[in-house]
């Protein structure tokens, strides 16, 4: 009893201790290279991934995966329960998410890979590769079957060889429910920033709610905590204030979340409706973290994924006239602006909107 206890202990702890490290150093290598203007991926997806290849190979550790997961002296059921709390808030947000790794026959994987892939919600299939799109038109089909319409430009030309040893691929897909229903749409203005040339300001309908929620405000950026409805899950909303992007607040998020939130009584929150839905390849990223055993040939490895996020109103809403002028604090996301959905240990979605 004794031993449970003391192990349950240290597995809040390690979930506490590494909380996001992996999510924030990653976002920091995408963030350097050309992102769309609007674009979302998924770290938990990506990490469970690359969790069981961590744990696929017996007797033997990839030393470049456990440092880059942060997974050093965890052992097989550790780190199988660090995703086992995250894996049952994506089912209770009612997400959609597909994750599956291709191997080729002769990749080395242990032969209770099978039994793994099960707890980690990471299914397995082998996949002989070749030089013609066979081996990504089956894929991109079955991605379609998770997230429809998914996939389209998903894989490249020359992204699948005959070299090619495992194809691992991830979508997520999820409609926002709020803890604290929008009550009302409002027309607003939107500004649209474009490099060396003047503002685009133009209008777009915000939905508009009040309720209490946890904020923040310092000189470079503003927080907002949405919470969703079913868990502690939100999405956490971040304005940059107008000299920095929303490129620069990716690449800052390690400071970010460490800024506390505070509680306020009552918030005015003006929100753009937006859906957004991105292809977007990890392979360069994962490598600027460390990870180059699984690239060692010319296309060993690909890492890709198509996720869709969509927070738009989910019932028909009054459109009327909203004031300016409260006594309360007002959070009105009139600009280009960065999301991370996220709770205390697990970051889900990131992704930003420069356009609505």
């Amino acid at each position: 009893m004794f031993k449970r206890v003391l192990i349950c202990f240290l597995i809040f702890l390690l979930k506490h201790s590494y909380a996001y490290n992996f999510e924030i150093n990653l976002t920091k290598q995408l963030s350097k290279g050309r992102l769309a203007r609007n674009f979302v991926y998924s770290p938990i997806a990506i990490r469970q991934a690359l969790g069981l290849l961590y744990l696929s190979k017996d007797n033997v550790t990839d030393q470049q995966l456990e440092s880059a997961l942060q997974l050093t002296g965890l052992n097989q059921e550790e780190i199988i329960s660090l995703f086992k709390e995250a894996r049952e808030k994506v089912a209770q947000e009612q997400f959609t998410m597909g994750n599956r790794i291709y191997l080729s026959p002769d990749y080395n994987a242990s032969p209770n890979i099978t039994q793994l892939s099960e707890n980690l919600g990471v299914e397995v299939k082998n996949m002989t590769f070749s030089g013609d799109q066979s081996a990504a038109s089956e894929i991109k089909k079955w991605l379609n079957k998770w997230i429809g319409k998914a996939g389209g430009n998903l894989f490249g030309k020359n992204d699948i060889s005959q070299t090619t040893q495992i194809v691992a691929v991830q979508g997520m897909s999820y409609s926002c429910v709020w803890k604290n229903r929008e009550t009302a749409l409002t027309n607003r203005t939107f500004t649209l920033l474009r490099q060396n040339k003047k503002p685009f300001v133009y209008t777009t309908q915000m939905m508009y709610t009040e309720a209490p929620m946890d904020f923040f405000n310092n000189d470079q950026v503003r927080g907002v905590m949405v919470p969703f409805k079913n868990s502690d899950m939100g999405m956490l909303v971040l304005l940059p204030r107008p000299r920095y992007s929303t490129q620069q607040i990716l690449y800052s998020l390690d400071t970010i979340l460490k800024i506390k939130l505070r509680r306020s009584k009552k918030t005015h929150l003006f929100l753009p409706k937006f859906k957004v839905s991105e292809s977007v390849d990890l392979n360069m990223a994962l490598k600027a973290l460390g990870i180059q055993n699984l690239f060692t040939n010319t296309n060993a490895a690909n890492f890709k994924q198509y996720n869709s996020f969509d927070a738009d109103q989910n019932r028909v809403l009054m459109t009327i006239d909203v004031g300016d002028d409260f006594d309360d604090r007002v959070v009105y996301v009139n600009r280009g602006f960065v999301f991370v959905v996220k709770d205390k240990s697990t970051i889900y979605m990131i992704g930003r909107m420069d356009a609505v």
